[in-house]
């Protein structure tokens, strides 16, 4: 169905970061490569019945990328924002003024319930979230190294994140100073800790004056969870076995 001569080196191809046309380029598969766009699917690009998952990185070293990235987190902390909500809905009817008043107040507020929000999770439901981001519905991750034309591919169930998550004994979720409202999960099993960059994520997708009606540029703001992977260098070269496409 595809390739699999191990690191691999094409040429002469102009379009570096678009994975898609790449791919297609070099025939990698026996169908066509085709982008598939909106929110609705998981999936970035599909190969005949393949579901790809693709992630465009400028610098591995650099950044972070998202297994998930949804605005429909009831499923997991349930009504723990509802108050907030409601309370957005009432500033709203306010007076231009009285909004702008209020930013500051409802930024550290929103702070504290997002930070607060980890707190209710059990490790059940975190072991669970991350195998689930990670694999479902993917059946091949690419992560294109545009710095250095490289395209590195490999299957989502092999992430060691994924198995350890149906495998550990339980999971410690780190927070920093600087980042109340995201936690590096930690996994432990028979006493050892493993890292492998795995964050989660609760925030806004536009910010608080979104949420009060202050924004010029966005309407409205919405509550996201994301699963994040930091260290994406250290997942490719260290953590995973990954197919190597060289494409310069």
């Amino acid at each position: 169905m595809f390739k699999t001569d191990g690191s691999v080196h094409y040429s002469g191809i102009a379009n570096e970061g678009k994975t898609a046309e790449i791919l297609n380029e070099i025939n990698y598969f026996d169908n066509e490569v085709k982008t598939v766009g909106g929110t609705k699917h998981k999936e970035d690009a599909v190969s005949g019945s393949l579901k790809l998952s693709v992630k465009d990185k400028k610098r591995l070293s650099s950044g972070s990328f998202d297994w998930l990235n949804t605005s429909r987190y009831n499923f997991i902390f349930g009504s723990h924002f509802d108050s907030f909500k409601f309370m957005i809905k009432s500033l709203r009817e306010e007076d231009t003024y009285s909004r702008q008043y209020a930013v500051d107040g409802v930024r550290e507020q929103f702070a504290s319930l997002c930070s607060d929000a980890f707190d209710i999770l059990t490790k059940d439901q975190v072991c669970d979230l991350i195998a689930d981001s990670i694999t479902h519905g993917i059946d091949y991750v690419f992560v294109n190294d545009q710095e250095n034309s490289v395209l590195y591919q490999f299957d989502p169930k092999d992430h060691p994140a994924s198995k350890l998550a149906r495998e550990c004994d339980s999971i410690e979720l780190v927070s920093s100073k600087k980042a109340k409202s995201s936690r590096k999960v930690i996994f432990i099993k028979d006493g050892v800790k493993y890292d492998y960059g795995i964050r989660l994520r609760v925030t806004s997708n536009n910010g608080i004056n979104a949420f009060l009606g202050l924004s010029k540029s966005n309407k409205n703001s919405q509550i996201v969870l994301k699963l994040q992977q930091d260290a994406v260098h250290k997942l490719v070269k260290d953590h995973i076995e990954c197919e190597t496409i060289s494409y310069a």
